[in-house]
Formats: structure tokens, sequence, C-alpha cells
């Protein structure tokens, strides 16, 4: 999928995802609404072959016991997209677009968001896991 067709997704997921009640179930809706969004983006990066210390890609394929299904959890994957926003600027691009249409008024702009995530990712303990 190119990044203009997955923008298009993310922004009819975010207007979907705006018109969710706060309902328990609306909350739920919502968190799979986001998910679905940041696999649109976890997608692009793994078919780019993008990787952060052989994570997911040589991780998948190393056949090890060590890294089964708890390993490759939802909180690794935005450290790993995270991570790719700071060196590819496609990938920097897309979790703007995705942030900026789900909650548009978070961020003032996408250099304040960059900033946020490499503090996060400095910081150590936002995460508190590791590749």
């Amino acid at each position: 999928m190119d990044i203009l067709s997955i923008k298009q997704k993310i922004t009819s997921l975010a207007k979907e995802h705006s018109d969710i009640d706060d309902s328990l179930d609306g909350v739920k809706y919502a968190e799979i609404i986001e998910l679905e969004a940041e696999d649109l983006i976890i997608s692009y990066c793994v078919e780019r072959g993008y990787q952060v210390q052989g994570f997911p890609i040589d991780k998948m394929n190393s056949g090890s016991d060590e890294y089964d299904e708890d390993y490759f959890c939802i909180e690794r994957y935005r450290m790993y997209l995270d991570s790719l926003a700071l060196v590819h600027n496609d990938v920097a691009d897309l979790l703007w677009h995705y942030s900026n249409s789900f909650w548009p008024n978070f961020y003032e702009n996408q250099e304040d968001y960059i900033a946020d995530i490499k503090h996060n990712l400095n910081t150590g303990k936002f995460y508190n896991i590791d590749f």
C-alpha cells in the first residue's frame, strides 16, 4: 500500500473514531480503530523491510523460542514505529498524519510531535521494554 492510500484510510478511520460515543463499548471500539490505523503503518514499514535492532522481521524469522507471541506486543510495535519516525521521513509523516487525524488539537505541529517521540524514547521508562 502506498502512503497516499494509507493516509486516506487513516482519515476515514479517524472520522469513524470521532463519531464513537463515550460508552464502554464505544471506548473498546475506538481502541480497535486506533489499532487498525497503527497496523496500516506497521504493515507499510514491514513491507519496506524497516527494522530496529532486527525487530520485527529478523526476530520473527529467527526460530527462537525467546521471541514468542508475547514478545510481539503492541507496545513494542509502537516503540518500533517511534524509532523509525526518527530516521525515516515517510514513517514520521504517516505517524504525524495518524496523530493529527485522530487527535487534531493535541500537538501544534509535526516538530512538537517528533520532539515528544524523541523524549519518550530517550526517557527509557516510557515503554519499559527493549528490542
